[in-house]
């Protein structure tokens, strides 16, 4: 056995921090990451420090609503994970920074606004343990909101 690629290491950590989700829909981790290669910070998707999650009261507003993933976030109680993570890290830990995302295999518009403004330059996502890993450098996200 080998020693396991830094990219694999740190999306088995986004992993481990998706557990952490008191999400009904989707349960999604990440892990900010230094050029240094140390963590800056780690988020899941889950209500704000204090809200009463979906989770505890039983059922989810879009679930019971039939709200398509991807639409009217406004809707949602939960904060993003990417989100989550770069409200910990600050602005001055992203800079440069990667990404890491387990549990979807793409980016909101709303977590790609975070993602250009905190200075991070590149995410990779996984859906699942079955998915590949796909990788977005902040270039590709900031063509996708011009274009947009």
């Amino acid at each position: 056995m080998g020693i396991k690629p830094w990219a694999d290491y740190f999306m088995d950590l986004a992993k481990t921090c998706s557990t952490r989700s008191n999400c009904l829909r989707a349960h999604v981790g990440a892990v900010i990451v230094g050029q240094d290669k140390k963590i800056k910070a780690t988020g899941y998707n889950g209500t704000p420090s204090g809200v009463e999650s979906c989770y505890e009261r039983g059922e989810c507003y879009r679930i019971k609503h039939q709200i398509p993933s991807g639409t009217r976030y406004e809707t949602c109680r939960s904060i993003h994970a990417e989100q989550n993570a770069i409200i910990q890290a600050g602005q001055d830990r992203c800079m440069g920074a990667s990404m890491y995302i387990y549990g979807h295999d793409f980016i909101c518009i709303l977590c790609k606004r975070f993602i250009v403004q905190s200075g991070i330059k590149e995410v990779f996502l996984k859906k699942d343990d079955t998915s590949e890993m796909i990788h977005v450098t902040v270039e590709d996200i900031k063509r996708e909101l011009e274009e947009g």
